[in-house]
């Protein structure tokens, strides 16, 4: 094995990993025959959910919505492997290549508890020069971390494909469903402005289902001012209106008076 490393010590894009062991299965410490390099300092923890430092236990952080992250720095500013998974059990799950740990739609259930750790990533580190193999040391990790999502935060595990900066914006809960008055005028603008197809007086639609109407909207109207300049004002209009019907599902939904995705 000395004389593979050896041949190939130098060569650009070449990674050497070996594992080698016994009869019985039992693995040979490295040390023996290659040298390795030193372990990296296992990352510092700085921010769970929100809130700065590692805590466990009863003391533990509870977040208020299953959307959050969490964040850990290396010495050197290397690249950071993290690992989660529920405090009750269950299969740990890796994510790498960004500087934390961003809990999407899906990950992360109300009322639940979890624990992450992180460990710097060598495998990126050292992907053009030639690597040594060694056995993944706990040393390496971090501490493990806790936190718990609180009982009455959203549930987006089952959003699909929702805007999730819209949902948030314009406040509708996942789980419930919202009735929205609209008078002639304003269905005729919603159509124009939209794909949601036919409407009526009195339109009932989940709250991530009435995320898109308003987005789509809002594109309209900033679609007809860029060419505004070059009709009679009638477009002008149009986008003036579809931005006062954005203003009007958002109320209506309990969100601002004016969304900012406008």
């Amino acid at each position: 094995m000395q004389k593979i490393f050896a041949k190939y010590q130098g060569e650009s894009g070449i990674i050497a990993f070996s594992n080698c062991e016994r009869p019985d299965g039992t693995t040979v410490d490295p040390e023996l025959w290659a040298p390795i390099p030193p372990a990296r300092p296992a990352p510092i923890p700085v921010m769970t959910v929100g809130l700065a430092g590692c805590m466990t236990g009863p003391g533990r952080p509870v977040a208020g919505t299953t959307p959050t992250s969490v964040l850990a720095t290396s010495s050197q500013d290397e690249a950071i492997i993290y690992e989660f998974q529920p405090l009750d059990g269950g299969e740990a799950v890796g994510s790498s290549g960004s500087a934390a740990l961003e809990f999407g739609p899906g990950d992360l259930m109300p009322g639940r508890s979890y624990r992450w750790r992180a460990r710097v990533d060598d495998i990126a580190e050292h992907v053009d020069t030639l690597s040594y193999w060694r056995p993944d040391d706990e040393r390496s990790w971090s501490p493990w971390c806790e936190f718990s999502v609180s009982a009455d935060a959203l549930d987006y595990s089952g959003l699909g494909d929702v805007s999730l900066e819209a949902l948030n914006e314009l406040g509708p809960r996942p789980d419930r469903t919202y009735t929205i008055k609209l008078s002639r005028r304003q269905q005729r603008l919603l159509r124009e402005g939209s794909d949601i197809g036919r409407t009526s007086s009195r339109m009932t639609r989940t709250g991530p289902r009435w995320t898109d109407p308003p987005l789509q909207l809002a594109t309209f109207a900033a679609t007809a001012d860029d060419v505004a300049d070059e009709d009679d004002g009638s477009l002008a209009k149009a986008a003036g209106d579809a931005r006062a019907l954005v203003d009007t599902i958002s109320v209506k939904l309990g969100g601002p008076l004016h969304p900012k995705f406008q």
